[in-house]
């Protein structure tokens, strides 16, 4: 709109990180691990502090704060930028490019003066830790966490409104793939010199007093620090600071390299790649520096996953937080220890007592037969059909990646669906094939937890991605004039990024749940894999809670996909009746009919096993059933994908003859 012989600028267009087109899904891929790696870390430091009484400390208070941070700071950048890969023009509103800059400035400043708190944290630590319960009191500690927000506050609505109430005008293009402050001054048709100016005031005044505090404190911790005689002492005060310096040198060094440096070597090009280290690669990084270089965070963690408190070194935590006792020798053999005579002599170390139960610290898995005649059988049966799976779905995978025909949204979550299924077997097959020509059947609980999650993961992704598809054929079918428009890249990536965040959301609530049962008694699981039912059946707690949570979880996940999918094809259904031609009609249920077997055969297994009454409740009809969607089923897929598939099978035909020399 033309104002003052200017044209208003009402939204922006990212230039985004450029790369070469066959690099996009590489790069999608890569940052969406980032992403989710940031998410679940940090939240899983959030909880880890939150449920371990021993953490419960000033330090972890902060760090706690400093998780959170992490996963707004990532969240302000991320979800755009994984969009922006394939989306065809990278627009973001005015308004939107105001509330990204906002949070964006809001995060970072906090960020900066919360490690300048956690500086002071250690000093009153290290220099006088006599006195350091009491300096460092709840209220103080609640100050120095609310004094950062405040700041972070002030800090970023003083420079934010007064960047945006200059007149942007020409050029809407940002050279960025978020809205950072220099590139959007760089668009402004009036004088700024006031606003950097302003800039340099505020963001320096932050910069200065949180780089001031850590130099001081870490000043008076190397005096403190030189002046003890043992070097274990040195070594150990030194230690406390050690992940805080990491943090601290990884966060300033980046922001001072993009906002300090002079003028005359700033390049906005150079500026998009460090940018891209402290708003994805920082907030991943965080959780782990904090975890891989601090026994009390892996101690923790270790007693999260063994489902008690206890310490690694075998002394136990009751409810209470009280040691309890724990005198089970640290070997490594299968036998359950028996709890009638309490002779610990020459058994092994499954179990841990705490209180009057023994808790289970590892399983063993029975596998599909125990007859050692059918092992060389199963295990040749089995590495056929794992070969098979991989190869067949990595085909289908690379083939939509290489053929332009098959670039379509359809395809799309084809190559997505096959990518599951190829991981999906790799979680179950690998121990299959171990446990069938192994005697030592033995996974351990945190090995179990693991499978059990990423097995999750898989299975409610899939859930959800079968449900989008199903909606991208409704689409097809009901709307195919609008087809292209409806289903655009950027819903197409959306449905897929929401499926795997839905999957990931969905397997940290049905692990987590599992695993706070306490598992004692008999450590051999009747199955082949760590799933929720023979577990459950070996808890030794009450397992109401845990039901009804299970309940919720995995029904919202099957009603809502069901839901989509029965309601696609109710309208798929009375479009393909209202079609005159048989031809028509044929090719058009042709195109649904792939996905509605994918459909029977996954849904199918799966409400075998969960949703049969109980009275008819077998694990020999269990591990049969699991057998058909845990191995069979990701076999199938890209087999019912190609063989009734005209357009893949034309581009297999393309790719052999391409690989193969013309005669």
């Amino acid at each position: 709109m033309a104002r003052e012989n200017h044209t208003r600028v009402t939204e922006f267009v990212f230039l985004g990180l450029q790369c070469h087109p066959r690099l996009r899904g590489f790069l999608f891929l890569l940052f969406l691990l980032f992403y989710l790696t940031t998410m679940m870390g940090n939240a899983g430091m959030i909880v880890l502090i939150r449920v371990d009484p021993r953490l419960h400390t000033p330090m972890y208070f902060f760090l706690s704060h400093l998780s959170f941070v992490d996963i707004c700071f990532s969240s302000v950048v991320g979800p755009k930028m994984l969009t922006d890969f394939f989306a065809e023009r990278k627009a973001i509103s005015f308004l939107g490019c105001v509330l990204q800059q906002w949070f964006f400035g809001f995060f970072v400043a906090i960020e900066c003066l919360l490690l300048a708190s956690m500086a002071y944290d250690r000093y009153v630590a290290i220099c006088n830790p006599l006195l350091y319960s009491v300096t460092m009191s709840q209220g103080l500690c609640i100050q120095l966490v609310l004094g950062p927000y405040a700041v972070g506050f002030l800090n970023t609505m003083t420079h934010t409104t007064a960047a945006f109430q200059l007149p942007f005008c020409g050029s809407n293009v940002i050279n960025h793939f978020f809205c950072d402050m220099s590139p959007i001054l760089s668009l402004v048709c009036a004088d700024v010199w006031i606003n950097k100016l302003l800039v340099f005031i505020v963001a320096g005044a932050v910069l200065i007093v949180s780089s001031l505090t850590i130099i001081i404190s870490y000043c008076h911790i190397l005096a403190a620090i030189l002046r003890i005689r043992s070097a274990d002492g040195r070594h150990k005060a030194f230690s406390t600071c050690s992940s805080h310096l990491t943090a601290v040198s990884i966060l300033y060094g980046t922001l001072f390299f993009i906002y300090v440096r002079p003028s005359a070597i700033s390049s906005l090009d150079l500026n998009k790649v460090v940018s891209v280290f402290y708003t994805a690669v920082i907030p991943m990084l965080n959780p782990l520096i904090y975890s891989l270089r601090n026994k009390e965070v892996k101690a923790a963690m270790g007693r999260a996953v063994a489902r008690r408190k206890f310490l690694r070194d075998g002394f136990g935590i009751d409810e209470g937080g009280k040691a309890a006792f724990s005198l089970v020798p640290k070997s490594h053999g299968l036998d359950v220890p028996d709890q009638d005579n309490g002779k610990r002599e020459g058994q092994k170390s499954v179990v841990m007592d705490v209180g009057n139960r023994t808790i289970l610290t590892e399983f063993i898995l029975v596998g599909i037969s125990t007859d050692p005649r059918w092992q060389k059988l199963l295990f040749g049966i089995f590495l056929i059909l794992y070969l098979a799976t991989l190869s067949g779905n990595m085909t289908l995978v690379i083939l939509i990646r290489i053929d332009s025909r098959l670039h379509t949204p359809m395809y799309f979550f084809i190559g997505n669906l096959s990518f599951l299924d190829f991981w999906y077997t790799s979680v179950y097959t690998p121990k299959i094939l171990a446990n069938c020509v192994s005697e030592d059947k033995r996974i351990s609980l945190a090995g179990c937890g693991t499978q059990l999650f990423f097995s999750c993961v898989v299975a409610y992704t899939e859930c959800y991605l079968l449900a989008a598809m199903a909606y991208d054929r409704h689409s097809a079918i009901c709307d195919p004039l609008l087809y292209s428009g409806i289903m655009s890249t950027s819903l197409c990536t959306g449905l897929v990024a929401g499926s795997y965040v839905g999957g990931c959301l969905n397997a940290v609530a049905h692990t987590a749940n599992t695993f706070r049962l306490s598992f004692c008694g008999k450590n051999v699981i009747d199955h082949f894999f760590c799933d929720a039912p023979p577990l459950v059946k070996m808890s030794c707690t009450d397992t109401r809670v845990y039901e009804k949570v299970l309940l919720g979880v995995v029904g919202f996940t099957v009603l809502s996909s069901t839901l989509t999918i029965l309601i696609s094809y109710s309208s798929i259904l009375l479009a393909i009746l209202r079609m005159r031609s048989a031809a028509g009609r044929r090719k058009a249920f042709s195109t649904c009919a792939s996905h509605l077997v994918s459909v029977m055969v996954f849904y199918g297994s799966l409400l075998f096993m969960y949703s049969r009454p109980s009275s008819t409740y077998s694990l020999e009809k269990d591990k049969v059933a699991a057998l058909f969607y845990t191995v069979i089923n990701p076999l199938l897929n890209p087999l019912i994908y190609s063989l009734r598939n005209k357009d893949v099978k034309d581009a297999f035909r393309k790719a052999a003859q391409t690989i193969r020399p013309q005669a």
